[in-house]
């Protein structure tokens, strides 16, 4: 069946952007967030890709996807955590982050789970002092089915001498995450980093737009049109031909895409519209063509600026994806 609009996800990319992470940036664990059905990129890919070892979701949705397709691999649960829900999260085998102590049932856990243990010295996100600490130590520690994994937090290095105060309490943890992709510089013991955009292809480190620099990072997806009809139309004193692709703003077009590639080749976007768009084409390019909207050769971080998050979540507009040219059944 061939489609006018989809989406190639190339895990070879992905697989490149981990290895070229971990080959630069030197971590015991490595954490890949797929929350969102991994940035609308489909958890297929967890399958098929290697070098990771947790994942992180931060909805409950999410984990259950994860759980479809791998029912083993470590994932750690960010979310929402109540007596509704802490056995449903149990039993699909999370490790749970705990912020607050404000569920007060964990001492009634008969089911083996582990946890990891948010720190925020400020107070809005986790847990910001010994006291605090040792509270929530008090309140499991009777119970041998809890485990206490480790700790994340989101801290500078000028903050880890009071990190390293407050967590006294907490002995024999395997697991300190306490780098992201905005710090990758590592935190004095810090063995973990959580990744995101970066894996799937979002060079984050760009100074201007479109000037030529060093951009490790190889754009997961390629999204597709197709040419469906030519015409002609006259703009000031000159007719320009116009090639019309089925794909517009309501149908996960990126409203910033000034070009696209047909047959190895760049040309103009002219109009993006609700339901269509249009581009100045020449006649070399002919009814049916592929256009490559955006992808490795021309990447979506060339006309972004602010949330990327939003930007990517137009794959899901698109509706079909398929893995290195095939069509899985995976939505």
């Amino acid at each position: 069946m061939e489609y006018i609009n989809y989406i190639d996800i190339k895990i070879d990319n992905l697989q490149d952007n981990i290895d070229y992470f971990r080959n630069h940036y030197n971590y015991k664990y490595y954490i890949l967030d797929v929350s969102n059905n991994a940035f609308y990129h489909g958890m297929y890919i967890i399958n098929q890709i290697k070098n990771i070892d947790y994942l992180y979701v931060n909805n409950f949705k999410d984990l259950l996807l994860v759980r479809k397709y791998n029912k083993k691999i470590p994932t750690i649960y960010s979310g929402n955590i109540d007596e509704n829900n802490i056995y449903d999260l149990i039993m699909n085998n999370a490790i749970l982050v705990i912020r607050n102590y404000d569920f007060k049932d964990y001492e009634e856990i008969k089911d083996d789970v582990e946890i990891i243990i948010s720190i925020d010295i400020k107070g809005y996100n986790g847990f910001k002092n010994k006291e605090e600490i040792r509270d929530l130590g008090n309140l499991i520690k009777n119970n041998k089915h809890i485990k206490v994994l480790g700790l994340i937090a989101n801290i500078e290095e000028e903050d880890y001498t009071y990190f390293k105060e407050i967590t006294l309490p907490l002995r024999d943890l395997n697991l300190f995450i306490l780098n992201n992709e905005l710090d990758k510089n590592k935190i004095k013991g810090s063995n973990a980093i959580k990744l995101d955009n970066s894996i799937y292809g979002i060079n984050k480190e760009k100074k201007e737009l479109f000037k030529k620099e060093i951009k490790p990072f190889k754009q997961a997806f390629t999204l597709y049109s197709k040419i469906t009809m030519i015409t002609k139309e006259r703009q000031k004193k000159k007719e320009i031909i116009l090639g019309v692709i089925p794909l517009g703003l309501l149908k996960g077009m990126p409203e910033n895409i000034k070009k696209v590639r047909i047959n190895n080749k760049f040309y103009e976007i002219y109009k993006i519209l609700e339901e269509y768009s249009l581009i100045i084409i020449d006649d070399d390019v002919k009814l049916k063509e592929i256009v490559e909207i955006t992808g490795k050769n021309n990447p979506l971080e060339n006309y972004i600026q602010g949330n990327i998050y939003a930007y990517l979540s137009m794959l899901e507009e698109i509706g079909v994806i398929i893995y290195n040219g095939e069509r899985k059944l995976v939505y």
